[in-house]
């Protein structure tokens, strides 16, 4: 017999006990009565079900049972609750306490539970908690619905699907225990801040756990997502339709993504962006390497915030020290104007720092410029720091550059304690451990300095400086060195106001220009800036071995000029030169000094001028300008200017002047001589000795020590107390020879055309030389002489070459000897032979002797004509031949025909 028999028997027997009581009691109106049957530690089992209780109670006409503190068991499932009610359709309820265990690994917990023996499928419609250890996921739901073998898992309203890595909240859930896919719908939301697994105890703790979050988690994780689904086997979470998901700092939005939760590793493709803080980037794809703390971005990135836009070639994100990192031509820009190229930016969201490298890291602004290679940030302090070489400027020329320097953007101080320079428009400071409060505007730099113009033109060296901003005061004790533009000016205690640009150096100040061997020393010096430089005198100065002595001198920034606007002495102890300027002005940029009323005398050598301009850079050069006058020993030139090159030596007249030269005057309208080489070039030149030599020309060069060539337009005059002598020609060569201590004319030489006269005598010539120590003519190349006697005649003479005497009427002829004679009745007289010699009175001729007359023509060995006498007498082989019936022309014609 059976249990359940034997359970229905007894159910019988109290039926019938409680039949009997009832009929024979009291009078009472009796009811229907309900018949139960309890019993303890019950066991039920039937072909679907086996069920271990502590109570079990039938309804016997209901045919329905309830179990108390149950245990169930289905196809494999083991369920427990408080409560199990056994319908007479042979369903179960389960209330309070529910706990299932599949066969295929999953636990349930549950406040309700229902089973349906038709479809064999378990529902809940108040939330429940499932988990499957060996796979690592746990379900939440409030309406559950799966096969009593929990292959096929439906969850609907408040799901949520959780794992090692995150957990998913979606409308609806379904799990397929055949692929082991869970895919969710609507509303999909995804975060590892749910509660863990061990914070479950009761239904009330699965209430809480949908609700509620793990502080403890440190890699937050959220978002949004269309459609979702989870391989258990993969470990892999999909989504297709697009998704918005934040991963600890940084969002990840895109069409789809592979999360994995083993590894942590996920990839984001198709219309991805990337976000962190308030800024939006579209990029190409996101990937996370498994097991790495890195999140890797992939571009061109692109994109920004409401301010400032962002360009880059990739961009990764650390999870672990929470460090964003944009690099590889990073350009970014602001609606500010604001532009920053960089290589290398990093963020840490920890530390609320920024890191910035490059090659160049260029930042530009309407108002603000920086280049640095290496900038630190810090967004909480406002500090910004670097220790690499940087330069930043504003639009007033103000700025800072050097290696080092901490500075904050909030309060404008900023501290360095290695060397950097403070700048403006027209200096820059440098100097190392330099402290400002912009609160103050006090500016300290306890270590020396150097302020450099920034056209480089000086510099101020210094042991120490305080500047006060705000009064614009500058102090600097001790010491000070002033270079400007080579002049080195030493001081001590330089006060300066930067607003006024009124500043002072403390003396007895020496200056130095070592370039322009200069030296001296003033009382002070007195600084307005852009405006002058005083020396306050007196004043003492020294170039090369000349001393001056001046009241005050200025240097103008305006024209760049030292002025000297008093009287200026000088002198040379070297030289024994002493001098004065009246005023004088000196170029620093190209050693120019200009002066009034110059007068300088030495011993043998004295110069004056109404002006001078000294050139002592590239071509040293003294001009004198205005009654210009310059001497050496007893030679001088003077001019409207005169030009003298201090190296070279040479003296040059641009304009009319007159030289004295040894024992010469030079009248040119142009000159240049030089008085220790004897070089002389002068052009319309009237040259003049003390013994009456002159000559000129349209140009004179050449050298008076050796030979000067006289060209164009050439005329001579020889001074002689037998009559003077003069020559033109288009060109002549005067040789000049040494004479004791001096130089005189030696020979004239003409190779051109030419003509010498002396008194009555005139030789024209191609060749000429004129002898002036031997006073001999010497003439060649065609050369004709004529002797004009006036109204007694003249002599015409051609010969090959003749020579004549400057201090006697002989004149000497040499091959083809040709003379005429014109007596005062016109009468001619020609003699020919092979040489001979002429004075005013004589012919003589030698060798083949012509004598051809109007009445005679003779020939002889020689032969000699007195011209005063009208008498010719001829030796050896004398021929004479009368032609009295023949004119003289006709017999000189037929002579020189060689007809007889």
């Amino acid at each position: 017999m059976s249990k359940k028999k034997i359970i229905y028997i007894v159910i019988g027997v109290i039926a019938v006990v409680l039949g009997y009581f009832n009929y024979f009691g009291s009078d009472k109106e009796v009811g229907d009565i309900k018949k139960i049957i309890e019993t303890v530690n019950a066991v039920y089992e039937s072909d679907d079900y086996h069920v271990e209780a502590e109570k079990e109670i039938d309804y016997v006409d209901e045919k329905e049972s309830k179990f108390e503190k149950a245990k169930a068991t289905i196809q494999g499932m083991l369920l427990s609750g408080d409560n199990v009610f056994l319908d007479k359709a042979r369903n179960l309820a389960l209330d309070t306490n529910i706990i299932g265990i599949s066969p295929n690994g999953w636990k349930i917990n549950a406040s309700e539970l229902k089973y349906n023996r038709e479809t064999q499928e378990l529902v809940s419609t108040k939330p429940m908690y499932a988990i499957n250890e060996e796979k690592g996921i746990e379900i939440l739901g409030n309406k559950f619905k799966t096969t009593i073998s929990m292959d096929n898992i439906t969850l609907e309203d408040g799901v949520v699907i959780k794992n090692k890595l995150f957990s998913i909240l979606a409308d609806k859930a379904n799990y397929n225990n055949t692929d082991k896919i869970i895919t969710l719908e609507g509303n999909i939301k995804l975060s590892n801040r749910i509660g863990e697994v061990k914070d479950i105890n009761t239904l009330e703790d699965v209430k809480n756990l949908q609700n509620t979050g793990n502080s403890k988690v440190d890699k937050e994780m959220s978002g949004s997502f269309s459609k979702v689904y989870f391989n258990l086997d993969e470990r892999n979470l999909y989504a297709t339709d697009g998704f918005d998901l934040k991963y600890d700092k940084v969002g990840l939005k895109g069409k789809n993504i592979v999360l994995n939760e083993t590894t942590q590793s996920f990839k984001v493709t198709d219309d991805v962006k990337f976000t962190y803080q308030d800024y939006v980037f579209d990029v190409s794809y996101i990937e996370k390497e498994p097991n790495s703390d890195i999140i890797n971005v992939y571009g061109q990135i692109k994109g920004g915030n409401p301010i400032y836009s962002v360009l880059a070639d990739k961009g990764e994100y650390n999870i672990n020290d929470k460090k964003i990192r944009i690099f590889g031509n990073v350009d970014i820009t602001s609606t500010k104007g604001e532009k920053l190229n960089l290589d290398n930016f990093v963020y840490s969201s920890e530390t609320k720092e920024a890191d910035m490298y490059g090659n160049k890291i260029k930042y530009t602004s309407p108002e603000n410029n920086l280049e640095a290679e290496y900038i630190h940030y810090n967004t909480v302090t406002k500090e910004v720091t670097t220790d690499k070489p940087f330069d930043s400027w504003n639009e007033k020329g103000e700025g800072i550059s050097g290696t080092n320097i901490v500075y904050n953007l909030g309060t404008k101080d900023f501290y360095s304690k290695e060397n950097i320079t403070v700048k403006n428009k027209d200096y820059g400071l440098t100097t190392k451990n330099v402290t400002y409060k912009e609160e103050t505007g006090i500016l300290t730099a306890p270590e020396p300095y150097i302020i450099k113009s920034n056209n480089g033109d000086s510099t101020v060296n210094g042991n120490s400086i305080t500047y006060n901003k705000n009064t614009g005061e500058l102090v600097s004790p001790g010491e000070i060195i002033v270079d400007n533009k080579g002049t080195i000016i030493k001081g001590h205690d330089l006060v300066y106001n930067n607003i006024s640009g009124l500043g002072k150096i403390e003396g007895p100040i020496p200056f130095e220009n070592k370039a322009d061997n200069m030296s001296g020393t003033a009382k002070e010096i007195i600084i307005k800036r852009g405006d002058y430089i005083d020396l306050v005198g007196p004043v003492k100065a020294k170039r090369d071995t000349t001393n001056m002595e001046f009241e005050n001198a200025r240097y103008s920034y305006k024209d760049e000029l030292v002025h000297v606007n008093t009287p200026v002495k000088f002198n040379d102890p070297a030289s024994a030169m002493v001098g004065s300027v009246s005023s004088a002005t000196y170029s620093p940029k190209d050693s120019i000094l200009r002066g009034t009323n110059f007068n300088m005398k030495e011993p043998d050598r004295s110069a004056r001028a109404q002006n001078i301009v000294l050139y002592n850079k590239d071509e040293r050069k003294l001009e004198l300008i205005g009654n210009a006058y310059l001497s050496s020993g007893k030679d001088n030139i003077s001019g409207p200017k005169i030009v003298y090159y201090l190296d070279t030596k040479d003296a040059e007249t641009p304009t009319n002047s007159i030289i004295h030269y040894d024992q010469y005057t030079i009248k040119s309208s142009y000159a240049k001589v030089n008085r220790e080489s004897g070089d002389v070039l002068a052009r319309n030149t009237d040259v003049k000795s003390v013994d009456g030599n002159e000559f000129s020309a349209n140009q004179a060069k050449g050298n008076t020590n050796n030979v000067v060539h006289f060209t164009g337009n050439v005329k001579g005059k020889s001074k002689q107390k037998e009559g003077d002598v003069f020559f033109t020609g288009d060109k002549a060569d005067l040789y000049m020879s040494k004479v004791g201590d001096k130089y005189q004319a030696k020979k004239v030489i003409v190779d051109t055309k030419a003509m010498f006269t002396q008194l009555n005598r005139k030789i024209d010539s191609n060749y000429m030389e004129l002898d002036l120590i031997t006073k001999e003519v010497y003439a060649k190349k065609n050369p004709v002489l004529t002797i004009d006697d006036g109204p007694k005649g003249n002599t015409l003479v051609k010969a090959d070459d003749v020579t004549g005497y400057i201090d006697k009427e002989l004149i000497k002829l040499n091959k083809n000897v040709y003379v005429k004679n014109i007596n005062e009745k016109k009468e001619e007289t020609v003699l020919t032979a092979d040489r001979g010699t002429v004075t005013r009175e004589m012919a003589d001729v030698y060798d083949r002797v012509k004598i051809v007359t109007k009445d005679s023509v003779t020939t002889a060995n020689e032969g000699h004509y007195d011209m005063v006498n009208r008498k010719i007498r001829a030796k050896g082989n004398v021929h004479v031949d009368y032609t009295a019936d023949k004119s003289t022309s006709t017999i000189f014609n037929d002579m020189t025909s060689n007809k007889k």
